[in-house]
């Protein structure tokens, strides 16, 4: 302890704030529960060490205000005095956190939870001018009527995620100005009961589009119109059945770099004279696991309308896929991650620029099915072994194969069947990720 308390505070300080991962749960009164976990942990290291992360506003920034993670807490007060010590640890934090920009997540599902969902959401409202990123993920919209006091307070705002339908008009347009939010996540969105937001200054948009129905009104085409700015747009379903699209002309996103889609056939939408990135997110894979997803016919049509080149495809899906003939592509994402069934195998021999392949997929199931499928794809791309590295034998443009590996564990065991593969070809390396 000699040598740390020779530290200087601002050195412990950003020390800190680097290790500060998680951020700080209002909710949680029981600190038994935490105490072992960043901040609280260093306070119990010295009266230096509490000083200082007490008095770092960037620590108490970031905030978590959830009724999901803190049931513990709850049981052992009761609901008004659960309430008030909630918005009075709210009130310290908020005053901790100085005049730095917030980042708050907000959970709510309970419905047994009122008592002080009011009172701090209220609170949280009264420092809107200060927040940087919202996620709101609620499970009905009851709460928002707390926080309409925010409404055109929001010019700090760079990042909006949310998780909740707008039903109630006046509570429609809460985020409609916010002069710096450039970045949106929104589930779920139609145009008759979804957020209004600036959409025209956005630059990254993730949408889970609400029903067939949305296809059916041409919401579609009427939010394409005001997305002027977008360069990443990616787009998810909460259908499970595809029953086709309604065909509308392409809209021109000038801007646009990166799309994902979860069916081909909305490709069709855009004319995206920038866009090199293209990923596909598969609704089908239960329901027709046996059909190939074929990307060949809509992926050629927007090139050819649009005049751009695709450098990156990704897949994430369990079915077989064609991709034809595409002369741009360098870099290849096949994610098997979600599948329980039989890995298909990869024909990548018609991408001649292909540079980089990677597969990521579960480490506990199928591993001889991902052994085929890596094997196919080495050598539908004419891959050299080690051997045929080591004779001079002409290599092929594919510098680098990663297999990722997501598992339960911290430190798994990739399976020798796997390892062997990269024994024999030189280009093939494995990570693991915790799942």
């Amino acid at each position: 302890m000699a040598v740390i308390s020779e530290i200087p505070t601002e050195v412990l300080i950003e020390i800190f704030y680097l290790l500060c991962k998680n951020s700080i749960n209002v909710c949680e009164l029981n600190n038994s529960y935490c105490k072992e976990n960043f901040p609280w942990a260093v306070g119990l290291v010295s009266r230096q060490w509490r000083t200082a992360f007490l008095s770092y506003p960037p620590i108490w920034a970031s905030l978590t205000l959830s009724d999901i993670h803190s049931s513990k807490s709850s049981r052992i007060w009761n609901p008004e005095s659960y309430a008030k010590e909630v918005s009075r640890r709210l009130a310290l934090y908020l005053e901790r956190s100085g005049r730095y920009p917030l980042r708050l997540d907000i959970c709510l599902w309970s419905v047994h939870t009122n008592k002080f969902i009011t009172m701090a959401l209220e609170m949280l409202s009264a420092c809107s001018h200060r927040w940087r990123t919202a996620n709101f993920d609620l499970f009905l919209d009851r709460p928002l009527d707390s926080i309409l006091p925010c409404k055109g307070k929001l010019p700090t705002l760079e990042w909006l995620e949310i998780r909740c339908r707008a039903d109630r008009k006046h509570v429609r347009d809460i985020f409609e100005v916010a002069p710096r939010l450039t970045h949106a996540y929104i589930e779920p969105w139609a145009r008759s009961s979804g957020w209004i937001l600036p959409w025209t200054q956005l630059t990254e948009l993730i949408l889970m589009l609400d029903g067939l129905f949305v296809m059916e009104n041409r919401d579609v085409p009427y939010l394409l119109s005001m997305l002027h700015n977008i360069r990443e747009l990616r787009f998810t379903f909460n259908h499970d059945k595809f029953r086709g699209f309604s065909q509308f002309a392409p809209t021109p996103l000038n801007q646009l770099r990166v799309l994902e889609v979860y069916h081909p056939a909305m490709l069709s939408w855009f004319e995206a004279p920038s866009l090199c990135e293209i990923y596909f997110t598969d609704c089908q894979e239960r329901s027709n696991y046996g059909e190939p997803l074929d990307v060949h016919g809509q992926i050629s049509s927007l090139v050819q309308r649009s005049s751009c080149r695709i450098r990156k495809l990704s897949f994430a899906s369990c079915r077989e896929f064609y991709v034809g003939t595409l002369k741009d592509v360098e870099e290849l994402v096949i994610d098997y991650q979600h599948s329980r069934r039989v890995r298909p195998s990869v024909d990548i021999s018609s991408l001649p620029k292909l540079r980089l392949l990677t597969i990521i997929c579960s480490i506990e199931e199928n591993v001889e099915s991902l052994v085929n499928s890596l094997t196919t794809a080495l050598k539908s791309a004419r891959v050299p072994t080690r051997s045929e590295c080591s004779s001079g034998t002409p290599t092929s443009l594919l510098e680098r194969v990663t297999v990722e590996l997501h598992c339960d564990q911290e430190q798994p065991k990739i399976p020798k069947i796997l390892l062997s593969v990269a024994d024999e070809w030189p280009v093939v390396v494995f990570r693991t990720r915790r799942s």
